[in-house]
C-alpha cells in the first residue's frame, strides 16, 4: 500500500475553479486501490470557495482528512486590495493555510510515501514544500497558474524576487512539475533549462462518464430562443464589454435579433464588471450570478452556442492560462466562441474543438460569428451547433490514470 499525502486549499466539497480540477483529479486518483490518500486542505467555509453539496462525492474514498481552519476576512482583503497592499500578505490571501504546516504533521497518523500537491492558491505548494521537507519523500507539485511572473499580477521589486525566490526553491526541491498548458511548459522550460525535465503536462480535465447516458439531451434543442450561455467568474479585464460592444452593433442594425435571442451570464462578476452590465443594459441579456456546479452544467447543456472571454493578455508568450470552463465546453458539446489572444493556451486548445475564435479587438468577426451560429440555429442545422466528441487527452481519468503511473515510478526509483 503507498500512503499518498494530497496538498490542496482547493478541494472538494468547496466549489471554485481550481476546486473542481483538484475533484475530478482526485476522485479518479483514489480508485486505484494500493493508493491510500489522506488529505490536508482548509476547513469548510474556507473564503471564496462555497460549499456545493453536489461535490460531495467527489471527497469519498481518502484515509484521513485534516483540515486547517484559515484565518481570513472579506473586509480585510478589500481594504488591503484598495490600498495596494497584497504584498504584505504571502503568498496570497491563503497565507494562513501553510503557516500551520506543524500542526499538520502532528495530527497526520502516518508518514506519506509521497506528497502531491494542487495550487492555486500558491499557499498549497508552500505547505506541500514544509511538509516535503520535514518527511524527507519525493513531490510532485501541479501549478495551474504561473507564479512570479503571473502576467495579471505584474509583481515589481521586492515582491517579485519574494515569489520568484520561493518559485525557484520549490521547482528546485520538487521531483515534478505538472503544468496545464504546453505554453506554460515552454515558458518554465526558458526559464528554468536546468530543471527542463521536470516539466510535464497534465491539463485540466473534463468528465465523460455519462457522455453516452446523456449524448441525447447534450444534442437535443427545444429553445425557441437563440441561446448563448456564459458560465465562469468577470473580474478586472476579463470583461464582457468584448462580447457586448460586438452584441448592441448587431441589435442595433438588426433590432428583431433582441427579440429572437438571450444570452445568459452565470458566475461571479466584481463592481467593475457589473457596472458594464449595467452601462450595456441589452434586454436580451441576463446576469444571474454565482449558481452551483451542477446548474452550471445543466445551463451550458441548454445552450446553443457558449461563450468563453479569455483573459486579455498582449504578451502571448504570457498568455498561458488554460480556462478549465472550456472542459466543461467540451462535454456540453456545443459550438464555442472564444474570445482570446491568438496563440493563447485557449487558443491552443480550441483548435482540437470546433468553434470560433476571435482577438479581443474583432469586433467585426465576433459579429460574424455571431450571425453565422444564429442563421445555423434558425436552419436547424445541428452538425454546425454541436461539437465533437472531446480530445481523450483532457479526460479525467485517462489523466489520473497517467498520474498514477507517475507516482508509482516515482516511487520504484
Amino acid at each position: 500500500m503507498k500512503n499518498i499525502l494530497f496538498v490542496s486549499v482547493a478541494f472538494p466539497p468547496k466549489s471554485d475553479p481550481e476546486c473542481l480540477q483538484t475533484a475530478k483529479y482526485f476522485h479518479h486518483l483514489q480508485k486505484h486501490k494500493d493508493l491510500k490518500i489522506d488529505v490536508v486542505t482548509s476547513a469548510i467555509p474556507t473564503l471564496y470557495m462555497p460549499y456545493d453539496k453536489h461535490l460531495e462525492v467527489y471527497a469519498e474514498g481518502l484515509n484521513q482528512l485534516v483540515s486547517v481552519k484559515l484565518r481570513e476576512n472579506r473586509y480585510i482583503n478589500y481594504l488591503r486590495n484598495r490600498l495596494g497592499l497584497e504584498s504584505f500578505v504571502f503568498p496570497d490571501v491563503k497565507h494562513s493555510f501553510h503557516k500551520q504546516f506543524r500542526k499538520v504533521i502532528k495530527r497526520l497518523r502516518q508518514k506519506p510515501d509521497l506528497i502531491y500537491s494542487r495550487a492555486d492558491p500558491k499557499s498549497s505548494i508552500i505547505m506541500a514544500y514544509k511538509l516535503c521537507q520535514y518527511f524527507k519523500v519525493p513531490w510532485i507539485l501541479h501549478m495551474s497558474d504561473p507564479w512570479a511572473d503571473c502576467p495579471l499580477q505584474c509583481m515589481t521589486g521586492r515582491n517579485y524576487k519574494k515569489h520568484d525566490d520561493w518559485e525557484r526553491k520549490c521547482f528546485e526541491a520538487a521531483n515534478l512539475i505538472s503544468l496545464t498548458s504546453i505554453p506554460t511548459i515552454e515558458f518554465y522550460k526558458k526559464k528554468y533549462p536546468e530543471l527542463s525535465d521536470k516539466f510535464i503536462f497534465y491539463p485540466n480535465v473534463y468528465e465523460n462518464s455519462n457522455y453516452d447516458k446523456n449524448i441525447s439531451k447534450y444534442s437535443k434543442n427545444d429553445n425557441k430562443k437563440f441561446r448563448i450561455v456564459y458560465t465562469g467568474g468577470l473580474a478586472g479585464s476579463r470583461s464582457p464589454e468584448y462580447f457586448l460592444e460586438p452584441l448592441k452593433q448587431l441589435i442595433n442594425d438588426k433590432p428583431a435579433l433582441a427579440e429572437s435571442m438571450e444570452v445568459i451570464f452565470a458566475g461571479d462578476v466584481d463592481a467593475k464588471n457589473r457596472a458594464v452590465f449595467q452601462n450595456y443594459s441589452l434586454p436580451c441579456v441576463n446576469w444571474i450570478g454565482k449558481i452551483s456546479f451542477k446548474e452550471a452544467l445543466e445551463l451550458q447543456q441548454s445552450a446553443n452556442y457558449l461563450l468563453l472571454i479569455d483573459s486579455p493578455i498582449k504578451d502571448v508568450s504570457k498568455s498561458m492560462f488554460f480556462p478549465s470552463k472550456l472542459l466543461d465546453y467540451m462535454v456540453a458539446r456545443k459550438r464555442i466562441l472564444a474570445i482570446t489572444t491568438k496563440g493563447s493556451a485557449a487558443y491552443e486548445v480550441m483548435q482540437d474543438l470546433k468553434g470560433d475564435v476571435c482577438s479581443y479587438n474583432e469586433t467585426e468577426e465576433i459579429k460574424n460569428s455571431i450571425i453565422r451560429t444564429y442563421d445555423a440555429f434558425q436552419k436547424g442545422d445541428n452538425n454546425y451547433l454541436a461539437n465533437d466528441k472531446p480530445p481523450e487527452k483532457y479526460e479525467a481519468s485517462w489523466n489520473a490514470d497517467r498520474l498514477y503511473n507517475q507516482i508509482v515510478e516515482l516511487l520504484n526509483e
